[in-house]
């Protein structure tokens, strides 16, 4: 998710030295450079998410995505993927509206497509496009595309207030049943945490919503139980980063940082839900309420990663809409992106990934995957294994630049599982392997668990901010 202002980059004060500069000057990592940072499965036989279906989920799009994703493959040396659709919305739903953000999710778009495919290039790669992104065309979009991909791995880098006035609460009545429909048919939901901090920008919504009172926030779609939350990280100071010179992992903390040049601040969503108990795989927390984020990722914009954008913002709209002028694909530039919406496609990838193992050894697709997750977790062994435990930092917002200093809500990074980071970040070959040998059946089990007093229907209008 991106966070606002996302389009000028940070530069780190002292990059890792395998940071690759993109044209617009600020330093970005290639595919090949997390790959290397995350261990990766590499050589023969390790898995491309070849057989797997990754759907991408948007709004407004981007006008030139394939192209995009084109020139990109190229500057990475990467292999077109088997298939790559576009399906836009085809039903339209009436009393909708939407932010006309359009450059926002420009980025958006492109960033999923292009970080999704460089992480399992072998995975077919399905972009389905809502025409707005108020929460009515986002559900029909959904609606029409995730029945077609059953087994499919959904990523979704948006998300809205759980609660409050600046929420929708009604949201899961509509998403839910959806998410459980795909999840039954073998695949697997991911959404980012969000990128304004455990208050999920509460503070800065206080200023616009009369009466609204700030606090900690969870994003939805990620506090669903049905979906695996992905919060976000960055690299720890230099000399190691997140990639050394060696080009071994280095060290992460929890993301919090702010664009020197805008003063725009960032931070990993978590927080407890307001509105989901605990599910059975986060009940040895100790916790009543589900807690996002589950997992993390690389999120930093100081360092971000590289994505190629055709179209540029239009001064005169603040910057939110697409240039008109833009009627082709030639003005093509690489930018550095940051955010939880980084985190996710990638994640979405790890899972296509540990799917092609499943299916080499006959096994069903993950499905619900957090449990799995959580189990692994629960062996110190396999949880060392398997993630890097982020244990320093937070995702305290930094509000400084707004005259108000730092956020009063945020949680602190520490051993085991935390609110501002999760499980941590993968060791990806471990993690895969151990993931192709999980069984499936206490996931089934513990998705009885959640389905029992569930509730359906159909919730307001409201728009999903590719920020949050």
């Amino acid at each position: 998710m991106l966070t606002p202002g996302p389009f000028v980059p940070l530069q780190s004060v002292q990059p890792s030295d395998a940071a690759f500069t993109c044209f617009n000057g600020f330093n970005c990592y290639t595919p090949q450079e997390l790959q290397a940072a995350y261990d990766y499965p590499q050589g023969l036989g390790a898995p491309t998410g070849a057989g797997q279906t990754i759907v991408l989920v948007t709004a407004y799009g981007a006008p030139f995505a394939q192209n995009d994703l084109a020139t990109f493959d190229a500057v990475n040396g990467l292999p077109d993927p088997p298939h790559f659709t576009v399906l836009t919305q085809q039903q339209p739903v009436s009393g909708t509206s939407g932010s006309g953000a359009t450059y926002y999710w420009e980025v958006e778009t492109d960033l999923d497509v292009q970080w999704a495919h460089a992480m399992a290039p072998g995975a077919s790669i399905v972009l389905a496009v809502a025409t707005t992104d108020d929460s009515g065309n986002i559900a029909e979009i959904e609606h029409e595309v995730l029945p077609k991909y059953p087994g499919a791995i959904v990523s979704q880098s948006f998300g809205a207030d759980e609660t409050g006035a600046a929420g929708d609460p009604t949201l899961p009545n509509t998403f839910s049943p959806m998410y459980l429909a795909a999840i039954l048919r073998g695949g697997t939901i991911l959404a980012s945490s969000g990128d304004l901090g455990a208050s999920n920008g509460t503070e800065l919504e206080a200023f616009q919503v009369p009466g609204m009172t700030p606090s900690a926030m969870a994003a939805y779609p990620a506090s669903d139980p049905f979906v695996l939350a992905v919060g976000g990280t960055m690299a720890d100071p230099y000399p190691g980063g997140l990639l050394t010179a060696a080009g071994t992992y280095g060290g992460e903390q929890a993301w919090s940082e702010v664009d020197p040049f805008t003063g725009t601040p960032g931070a990993g969503g978590g927080a407890p839900s307001q509105i989901f108990s605990a599910p059975p795989w986060q009940r040895s927390l100790h916790a009543k309420q589900r807690l996002e984020p589950d997992v993390s990722y690389n999120a930093a914009e100081n360092n971000g990663v590289l994505v190629v954008l055709s179209c540029r913002p239009n001064r005169a709209d603040n910057g939110q809409t697409l240039d008109p002028t833009c009627v082709d694909s030639s003005r093509q530039g690489l930018v550095s992106v940051g955010g939880t919406s980084a985190g996710a496609p990638q994640w979405a990838a790890i899972l296509a990934l540990a799917d092609e193992l499943r299916a080499r050894q006959h096994r069903f697709p993950l499905g619900l995957v957090a449990p799995m997750l959580y189990s692994i977790a629960s062996d110190p062994r396999s949880y060392a294994r398997d993630f890097h435990d982020i244990t320093s930092g937070s995702n305290t917002l930094d509000l400084s630049a707004f005259g108000l200093g730092p956020s009063q809500f945020g949680f602190v990074a520490a051993p085991g599982y935390d609110l501002a980071t999760g499980l941590g970040t993968p060791n990806v070959a471990n993690l895969v392997g151990d993931l192709a040998r999980q069984s499936n059946f206490s996931s089934f089990l513990d998705l009885f668990r959640v389905v029992v007093g569930k509730t359906h229907g159909r919730g307001w209008h409201h728009r999903f901010d590719p920020s949050r």
